[in-house]
């Protein structure tokens, strides 16, 4: 207890005064000003003793909050904004003076650097709350807020000029070469939207982290057999359709922190392979899960991003392409581990040297993430 009693004395003064409790933002992107502007409300409460709020105020609260936790990135390069604080009081009359809970205005403001195509908002790990953030790009808000947790990037915003009426739409060079060899608009922009639909669903598992090709791949470390391969690779497959279908349609809202826990499952299924071989219910339902992890890992990409979150409507269509293009490269990962497994098993050292290796291997890697993402 005088251990406890003594490092709790130890504590700067400050962390006991006013604290920023919440933090909500407003993204404001001008593309063709080449400016951004952020706008952020901080709800402050104060500590119950006066003499401890006077150590550090509102304002300074909010702004240490801003310049250590927030960070404005372009294209990977940090930027640092001019910041202006702004108090308001948003207790009633009836509520003592020490309780008064604050909120701060700060506004953070800089300049888009020449040739930047892509902004993102970067939360610390250290931050002890999560932020709620709304993007308006020329004045036209997107279509859903993001909720940035601690350690991670917002979605990234495309912020090159743009020549369509959507400021969300990216206008690519292949479009705009199409146009230029006098295919009609309209039949150019429906083309270039179905190559990038299945195109971006096809890469995306290839593009992404690991764990999405080592997903297919851990099927086959149970057991080769036909039908027990095929329940478990439509298993994934279910999963996987499911979530991006319904992120696609905004159905529901994209899970940041997808990967720690496909890493778990991951780990999960290859240690299974060294207690038995043989197809269990529970191990279904762990790869149904796997598969809605992988899909929200998969709504995380840029692509996914351009074609589902930046336009305001978005078609079915787009939809089952980009979702066919996902399934068929899972497919393909699937039948090439299974082509390679096959070929080694007719080995005598096959179980040794080859499938106990690699889940000790899958195993591992999806331990390292988990780790990784929430340490």
């Amino acid at each position: 207890m005088l251990i406890v009693a003594l490092s709790l004395l130890a504590l700067p003064v400050s962390s006991f005064a006013h604290q920023v409790s919440s933090v909500s933002l407003i993204t404001h992107l001008d593309t063709e000003g080449r400016t951004y502007f952020l706008d952020a409300a901080m709800a402050v409460i104060p500590s119950q003793e006066q003499e401890r709020n006077d150590q550090i105020s509102p304002e300074e609260a909010a702004r240490q909050f801003a310049e250590e936790y927030l960070s404005v990135f372009f294209d990977e390069k940090e930027q640092i904004p001019e910041i202006d604080i702004e108090r308001i009081n948003t207790s009633d009359e009836e509520t003592p003076q020490e309780l008064q809970q604050q909120e701060v205005l700060v506004k953070m403001t800089g300049s888009i650097p020449k040739n930047a195509r892509e902004y993102l908002l970067y939360l610390d790990p250290s931050s002890p709350m999560a932020v709620v953030m709304v993007a308006i790009k020329d004045e036209k808000p997107e279509r859903r807020m993001q909720v940035i947790l601690a350690g991670e990037y917002s979605r990234p915003i495309n912020v090159q000029p743009v020549m369509d009426e959507d400021p969300f739409e990216v206008v690519s060079q292949e479009k705009r070469a199409v146009a230029s060899l006098g295919t009609s608009e309209e039949k150019a922009g429906q083309q270039k939207e179905e190559r990038g639909a299945f195109g971006s669903g096809w890469m995306g598992p290839f593009d992404g982290p690991l764990l999405l090709i080592l997903l297919p791949g851990v099927i086959f470390l149970l057991t080769l057999k036909g039908w027990p391969t095929v329940i478990q690779l439509g298993a994934v497959l279910v999963g996987q359709n499911m979530v991006i279908s319904l992120v696609a349609l905004d159905l529901i809202s994209p899970i940041p922190s997808a990967e720690p826990i496909l890493g778990g499952l991951l780990a999960t299924l290859a240690g299974e392979t060294f207690l038995h071989r043989k197809l269990r219910w529970w191990r279904l339902v762990a790869l149904v899960v796997a598969g809605v992890m992988a899909g929200l890992m998969l709504t995380q990409r840029a692509d996914f991003y351009r074609l589902f979150v930046e336009p305001e409507q978005v078609g079915f269509g787009q939809v089952i392409l980009y979702v066919t293009g996902a399934e068929i490269a899972v497919v393909v990962a699937a039948l090439f581990s299974a082509l390679l497994l096959l070929t080694l098993r007719r080995f005598d050292w096959y179980e040794k040297s080859v499938i106990q290796p690699l889940a000790v291997l899958i195993g591992a890697y999806g331990s390292f993430e988990v780790i990784k993402n929430l340490f």
